[in-house]
């Protein structure tokens, strides 16, 4: 679905590859959109359009709502990810490898510019290692604050309703109790997703990150000096608005090295995940 949608938006051909050729511009009112389709393709009938309409809705492309349609959002951002990470394992680097075929004990490193860029690999990474995960076994996570549903908030709803959907447990540990670590809390059910706040955090490093699949941990360190002014950010607002959204933004896509590894050490993910665990309501037979 994603790969034909890629290649026919170039040269759009069918009723809905138009359709989201011209939402790329933006929201239409969809009487203007019918009347487009219609110019590019003068045989095309309204009930057409619709019914194009209504099939990328099922799919959740594109959202209609008081007689406006648009492209929806999270799959903008899916396809974002998606070909930057295509880009990031085609384009030659001695630091790419394929951490999927990792031994025990081995591990990749990697290295980005800005955190954004750094999140848009370590999402498909995600997805990769989500894919292979034993049944039922719960994604542990460790943040030193949650930016993420806060900056890249579609994106990072969609990383936890893919890992819940596969039946794994998706347990967040944020390292501070800030106002804006206590914002995020909404978007977990407390069931499937859980968050745990920390008062003091489980690692002196403010720059440090971990993820672990089973028996393969993803761990990354921001570049310090916007890990200190997401910490400095953190500390001083104490209001979610606009101009804070603008903000985070703006820090986590400055210039920065950020560094990413990508281990499979079984011994380490089982000491973690004990640390992690214990702070979280979950049911035996989730548990690897």
């Amino acid at each position: 679905m994603v790969i034909r949608t890629i290649l026919s938006i170039i040269k759009p051909n069918k009723i809905d590859d138009r359709i989201i050729n011209h939402l790329k511009n933006g929201p239409l009112l969809t009487l203007d959109l019918v009347k487009a389709i219609q110019q590019d393709r003068p045989n095309t009938t309204k009930q057409a359009v619709y019914a194009a309409l209504r099939s990328l809705k099922a799919q959740e492309i594109v959202l209609t709502n008081k007689g406006t349609s648009s492209l929806n959002i999270t799959w903008v951002n899916q396809m974002v990810d998606y070909l930057n990470f295509t880009k990031n394992k085609y384009v030659a680097n001695d630091n790419q490898g394929s951490f999927l075929d990792l031994e025990d004990k081995e591990k990749i490193k990697y290295y980005f510019n800005t955190a954004h860029k750094g999140d848009v690999f370590w999402t498909h990474a995600y997805y990769l290692l989500l894919e292979g995960l034993a049944e039922n076994e719960p994604v542990f996570l460790y943040n030193p604050h949650e930016w993420f549903l806060l900056a890249r908030t579609e994106n990072e709803k969609s990383i936890i309703k893919s890992t819940t959907d596969k039946n794994h447990a998706f347990l967040l540990t944020a390292g501070n109790d800030t106002f804006l670590d206590k914002q995020v809390q909404k978007y977990f059910d407390g069931d499937k997703s859980q968050y745990n706040i920390l008062h003091v955090p489980l690692f002196k490093e403010n720059n440090y990150y971990l993820n672990i699949f089973g028996d393969f941990l993803i761990e990354v360190w921001l570049d310090q000096k916007i890990a200190d002014k997401i910490e400095e950010f953190y500390q001083t607002t104490n209001q979610w608005d606009e101009n804070a959204e603008i903000k985070i933004k703006d820090i986590i896509n400055s210039s920065g090295r950020m560094k990413m590894v990508i281990s499979r050490n079984r011994t380490k993910a089982e000491k973690l995940k004990k640390t992690l665990r214990k702070d979280f309501a979950i049911s035996v037979n989730k548990i690897s």
